[in-house]
């Protein structure tokens, strides 16, 4: 697994982390644990997880798996979006809607949206900061977590000195090595032009068809720690690339050698070109994609491990994605 600096934060780690938001969410225990294994196997250590993902258990559950592993890990929390205490019949029924996921695909909208009444709301105060970062050590097993993110942030927490001291605060003593914000590339846009002193770790999602923010990062005087999620984009998206990237295949006008490494355009090739347009001289350092299937995990990370495509191959293909308006205006997420 390729290694990288999280930017001046002084913490080192894979380039590719694990989403954490399923667990114990759309996976059960036994098939989190399972993708939590193999990818400590493939040699993954950054575990990214929140307070609010699994109804409030994931971080229970990383930090069960993590026992003995600790030292070796690197732990991203956040705070500022609570998860509700679910009701004993909730409880008892989520393997019921697992079961309906796996059977009718279609219905994975509807109980997204049950699971948003999950969430209190985003709270960004120093009470809950408190709160929330004892709550996440304790379930965790641990007594500092490496990296820890305002959840979902609004632009207003940059005007919150009171939360930024409290989360400096945090950092001088030693309870979190890096403080951060996770929030959409508007926001990280104003916070690398302000660069508050306490942040030094930033999350967004960024996929082949927005790289908005990476674009941002590239500045020799940056020092933040940079985290792309949701590369895929969702499955709108990922058709979108993956019609794209068959047009280029097809075309005349392609190198046949990067025809012939595109051939079919099939899960191995899509995780191959999108992880490293992602992480390729964009000033990201980890991606954090959704991987709690075996055969997804496996594919990204042969695709950072050993891509079958050349830095210039990719610089081609980011082109095609990034300059086809027709497809990438319309994308839904």
């Amino acid at each position: 697994m390729r290694t990288t600096e999280l930017g001046q934060a002084g913490i080192a780690t894979s380039v590719l982390g694990f989403g954490c938001s399923a667990l114990l969410g759309r996976s059960g225990r036994r098939d989190s644990l399972a993708a939590l294994g193999a990818a400590w196997d493939a040699g993954i250590r950054l575990y990214d997880t929140a307070r609010s993902y699994g109804s409030g258990e994931s971080e229970a559950l990383l930090g069960e798996f993590l026992r003995g592993r600790r030292d070796k890990a690197v732990i991203s929390t956040k705070f500022g979006i609570i998860a509700a205490r679910q009701q004993l019949w909730k409880r008892i029924a989520k393997p019921v809607g697992r079961k309906i996921l796996s059977l009718v695909p279609s219905s994975h909208g509807l109980l997204r949206k049950q699971a948003a009444g999950q969430f209190t709301g985003d709270q960004f105060t120093v009470p809950v900061l408190e709160a929330s970062i004892h709550e996440s050590l304790r379930k965790l097993r641990t007594d500092y977590v490496d990296l820890l993110f305002m959840h979902a942030a609004p632009a207003s927490v940059l005007d919150n000195d009171e939360l930024l001291t409290a989360l400096d605060k945090l950092v001088t003593s030693g309870k979190v090595r890096a403080a951060g914000i996770s929030a959409d590339p508007e926001v990280i846009d104003l916070t690398l032009q302000r660069k508050p002193e306490p942040l030094q770790a930033l999350q967004f999602p960024c996929n082949v068809f927005d790289l908005s923010a990476a674009r941002l990062l590239t500045g020799t005087n940056n020092r933040f720690a940079a985290i792309a999620n949701h590369p895929f984009g969702g499955t709108a998206r990922v058709l979108q690339s993956r019609a794209i990237l068959l047009r280029v295949a097809g075309s005349t006008d392609t190198p046949v050698g990067l025809r012939e490494k595109l051939g079919a355009v099939d899960d191995t090739v899509l995780a191959d070109v999108v992880l490293n347009i992602i992480l390729g001289g964009t000033g990201i350092h980890c991606v954090v994609p959704a991987m709690m299937k075996i055969p997804h995990l496996e594919k990204n990370v042969a695709a950072v491990v050993r891509s079958r495509f050349t830095p210039d191959e990719i610089g081609q293909l980011r082109g095609a994605l990034t300059q086809d308006t027709s497809l990438a205006g319309s994308a839904g997420h």
